[in-house]
């Protein structure tokens, strides 16, 4: 499971993923990294990144397993299973921040031009992640504090943003590869909502929606919980390489 955020917050793979830890009790093993530069991962001298993630969260794979990404969490897990298709016996992506596939949906127009108006209007770093997260429906408990905004801020403008034709072109090996994919989000932002349409379409695999008031639908806990375990159990009849 891999986590979404920026570097430099409290952001983390547990904080994440806290209300699946439940699916441990079914018998699933979870791995949750913390992404380098979150939690308790050393700082790699360099912004977030998703292939340079996704080249770690591949070696993770192990001989096969079900790969989840959340917000540029998605963005990561399409860079692994790019990397090692064979080991990847599902994807499931959590309102990924494929936007850039997605730009026909007028709330997805709206969206990138608000987040392209914080990063180059003279915000403060912490204003700038506060308008940020009011666009993408994230939590407050991200920004707790003003050393935290800050942070989330700076961070935010340094990240490196894949291209659209890149996300498609991830999405494309999925497809290819016929890795099962589900894309799921909640029902607050019509965002995220078109954004979620557009990926299962690109990667040949299903969309549906989990009731959530912001940007993480896996916080509703046992209703979201049992989505996965279906899902992982009729994907667990295709074998690593198929």
């Amino acid at each position: 499971m891999v986590h979404g955020g920026a570097q430099g917050t409290s952001s983390a793979g547990h904080a994440n993923f806290h209300a699946q830890e439940a699916l441990g009790g079914e018998g699933w093993q979870l791995i949750v990294p913390d992404r380098p530069g979150h939690g308790k991962s050393s700082d790699p001298g360099r912004p977030d990144d998703a292939e340079a993630d996704g080249a770690l969260v591949a070696e993770l794979l192990g001989e096969g397993a079900h790969l989840v990404g959340h917000s540029f969490g998605g963005l990561v897990a399409l860079a692994a299973s790019a990397i090692r298709p064979e080991a990847v016996l599902s994807m499931t992506l959590i309102e990924p921040a494929l936007l850039k596939i997605a730009t026909g949906a007028p709330a997805v127009r709206k969206t990138l031009f608000g987040m392209a108006a914080a990063m180059l209007l003279p915000f403060s770093p912490a204003n700038r992640a506060h308008k940020v997260m009011k666009l993408l429906g994230i939590p407050e408990v991200f920004g707790r504090d003003e050393a935290d905004l800050t942070s989330l801020g700076n961070s935010l403008r340094r990240a490196k943003l894949p291209s659209k034709q890149w996300m498609l072109d991830q999405l494309a090996i999925l497809k290819k590869c016929n890795i099962p994919l589900l894309a799921i989000s909640g029902d607050a932002s019509a965002c995220f909502i078109a954004t979620v349409k557009a990926t299962a379409a690109a990667g040949g695999g299903n969309f549906l929606i989990v009731p959530s008031q912001h940007h993480f639908p896996q916080w509703a806990g046992a209703p979201f919980n049992k989505v996965m375990s279906d899902f992982w159990r009729e994907a667990g009849g295709r074998s690593a390489g198929d």
